[in-house]
């Protein structure tokens, strides 16, 4: 199985999954030519992609969505409340697949288990995705830590979390009153104390290889907080879980599960 993020951020999104057939890219907020770059870059090839799933309607998870599934002929995914949200002319002369928050999908050769997220969209979702012997979880623009979240986000063998951003940062930092207020609310992004909280509720039992730090904040939070903040959760004698942040401006690692 193949993971690779191609960016992660306020200007935009797209993670690349790949298991033995068709690649599923999970949202596509860059313009074409961007996104080609990064997977240039990444060693992936965009004529392997099978289908596009979109978590929610927010423009950095699918400005580029449209003319991608167009250039490559690959159906869309969304759930039909966010679909109403999503202006026509995007998904023009694209086959658009609806479902409902909490189903189970069969894309690319992969199953796909989504489920309700907080955040302040019509319908966002995180996924789980399955494929023949490993499991990734996507969690991101989350505005709380709820409890629930646990029963998706064990076993598996990587998990791409939000840890958005530093509140003393953000509380001292240069954004208006009413947007730090939507950041921090139940329906905004996690901090790096709630993300490590989502994450001490996993059972780390050594199957979790990869943990990805997503979404940070380029005026609110740094790599190095986050690795901080995570690295005291983490018995290196017990786990050789390693420790990845997402970056904005270039693709990822290509991991190799």
């Amino acid at each position: 199985m193949i993971f690779c993020n191609l960016g992660s951020g306020s200007k935009g999104n797209s993670t690349y999954v790949q298991d033995n057939g068709p690649a599923l890219l999970i949202d596509q907020g860059f313009s074409l030519k961007n996104l080609l770059v990064r997977m240039e870059l990444a060693g992936l090839d965009p004529e392997q992609v099978g289908a596009i799933l979109l978590t929610h309607e927010h423009s950095d998870h699918l400005a580029g969505v449209g003319i991608f599934a167009r250039r490559y002929h690959v159906p869309v995914y969304i759930t039909s409340v966010a679909k109403k949200k999503i202006p026509e002319k995007i998904l023009k002369n694209i086959p658009v697949v609806e479902f409902t928050s909490g189903d189970e999908l069969e894309i690319a050769e992969m199953k796909v288990k989504t489920f309700h997220i907080p955040h302040d969209a019509a319908d966002p979702i995180g996924v789980v995705i399955n494929g023949k012997n490993h499991r990734i979880g996507i969690m991101t623009d989350i505005g709380n830590e709820v409890q629930y979240l646990r029963e998706y986000l064990n076993n598996l063998d990587l998990l791409f979390l939000e840890s958005n951003h530093d509140v003393f940062m953000l509380d001292n930092g240069p954004y208006p009153l009413w947007l730090r207020k939507r950041i921090k609310s139940r329906v905004g992004h996690l901090s790096n104390e709630q993300a490590a909280a989502v994450f001490k509720q996993l059972a780390l039992d050594g199957r979790l290889k990869h943990l990805i730090l997503a979404h940070l904040s380029e005026q609110n939070n740094t790599p190095d907080l986050v690795l901080e903040q995570f690295r005291r959760l983490v018995d290196k004698s017990t786990t050789r879980l390693q420790m990845h942040v997402a970056n904005q401006h270039k693709p990822g690692l290509k991991i190799k599960l």
